[in-house]
C-alpha cells in the first residue's frame, strides 16, 4: 500500500496570514490578580498607574491616612477594628525600618568590599559623593 499524500500538505503559501497579531489576554497580571476588559474598565490606566505607584504603595497611604484620622475621632481608638488597623499600622512601620536597617548593613558590605577590592573605584566613589 502506498501512501496518499494529502491534497492539503504542502499548504499554499497563500493560506498562511502576511501578519499576525493574536492576544491571548488582553490585560495583565499583578501577582494572582488578572486585570483585564472584563473586570476593569481601563487595564491600560490601571497598568500605568501600578508602574508609578503599587498597589502596596497606594493601600499603605490609604491605610496611614485612615488610621490618623481614626485616632482623631473620640472614642475610635477603642473599636476592636481600629485597634486591628493601628497594630497593622504599627507592624508595618516596624518591616519597614527593619528592612532599611538590613539594606543600609548590605550596602555597607558593598561599599567595604568596593574599598578592599578596588582602591580607584573607591576614591572615586569618595570625590563623587563629596567625601
Amino acid at each position: 500500500m502506498s501512501a496518499v499524500p494529502s491534497p492539503l500538505w504542502p499548504w499554499p503559501a497563500s493560506w498562511a496570514p502576511q501578519w499576525l497579531d493574536q492576544r491571548f489576554n488582553n490585560g495583565w497580571t499583578f501577582g494572582n490578580v488578572i486585570v483585564t476588559t472584563q473586570n476593569s474598565s481601563a487595564p491600560e490606566v490601571e497598568r500605568e498607574v501600578v508602574s508609578r505607584h503599587s498597589y502596596g504603595r497606594q493601600i499603605g497611604r490609604l491605610v496611614e491616612a485612615v488610621a490618623v484620622l481614626a485616632k482623631q475621632l473620640p472614642g475610635a481608638a477603642g473599636k476592636p477594628e481600629v485597634k486591628a488597623l493601628l497594630a497593622l499600622c504599627e507592624e508595618v512601620k516596624q518591616i519597614k525600618e527593619a528592612a532599611k536597617d538590613r539594606r543600609s548593613g548590605e550596602l555597607l558590605d558593598e561599599l567595604k568590599a568596593l574599598k578592599k577590592r578596588d582602591p580607584k573605584a573607591w576614591a572615586e566613589l569618595v570625590r563623587a559623593v563629596g567625601g
